[in-house]
């Protein structure tokens, strides 16, 4: 029940980025200073941010940006995760150390600092926002299908099909993979929620997305200045990114009960 409520609820907030944008009559990008900072009415239900773009369509498509941003970072940090930890757990000996003693650095390491540090040298852009959260972002992936891979690889029905002679890539694609998609997919799940955070946090320092592009951490900063006069500029994004961790947390705690 938790897990299709969270389903449900995330659903709604992908719906509500992704056809909000499409069907509203208003820009999101395009200012309109005679508007600006406009009260919450039937043609604004949000109402307009200090260049008098309406806030409910800004906020659906600062959140498509975010949504899409976090996915992105999240496949490729899985992607690299999973492989890492498949190969080394396979492998033993010296990629297992590799694999261990690396994540042991990342895991050390103020990931997030660094990841500031980072960005703060590079110009704002996608790829800065790659290169600051994936370095650091495939550990726990890594890890669980590592320690899966192991598992797996030590059972009977394994150990069996390695004796009739089956290649290692035919291990891998028929006997291991489909026995550790599981726990990957639920760490990676609760990866991209962490990702979604730390990608905001970067937006909200501003050495996020260049303007006029943005997402929810860029909405709330934009809206610092204003949080007295117009406080909905940021609750708006906050609340939109509150309740995306919800969804996904419901998510992954409903994976973790199986």
């Amino acid at each position: 029940m938790r897990g299709r409520g969270g389903i449900v609820l995330l659903a709604a907030i992908v719906a509500f980025c992704g056809l909000t944008p499409l069907l509203s009559p208003h820009d999101p990008y395009l200012p309109d200073p005679a508007l600006a900072l406009l009260p919450p009415s039937p043609r604004h239900w949000l109402g307009t941010d200090q260049l008098g773009r309406d806030l409910l369509t800004r906020t659906a498509a600062a959140g498509t940006i975010s949504l899409l941003t976090a996915f992105a970072i999240t496949a490729i940090t899985t992607t690299i995760g999973t492989l890492a930890g498949t190969a080394a757990g396979l492998a033993g000996g010296l990629p297992e150390r590799l694999l261990r003693q690396a994540a042991t650095v990342a895991l050390a390491l103020p990931g997030l600092t660094l990841a500031l540090a980072l960005a703060g040298v590079l110009p704002p852009g996608p790829g800065t926002m790659v290169a600051a959260l994936v370095p650091f972002g495939w550990v726990n992936c890594g890890l669980i299908a590592h320690t899966a891979t192991r598992r797996v690889a030590a059972s009977d029905f394994v150990l069996a099909t390695r004796a009739l002679g089956a290649s290692p890539s035919y291990l891998l694609r028929r006997t291991i993979a489909p026995h550790i998609a599981g726990p990957v997919l639920t760490v990676a799940t609760a990866d991209f929620a962490r990702t979604l955070i730390a990608a905001t946090s970067l937006s909200f320092l501003g050495i996020g997305l260049p303007p006029p592009v943005t997402d929810w951490g860029g909405l709330v900063n934009d809206a610092v200045p204003l949080l007295i006069a117009a406080p909905r500029l940021a609750i708006a994004p906050a609340i939109a990114l509150a309740l995306t961790g919800v969804a996904v947390t419901l998510i992954v705690d409903a994976r973790r009960l199986r």
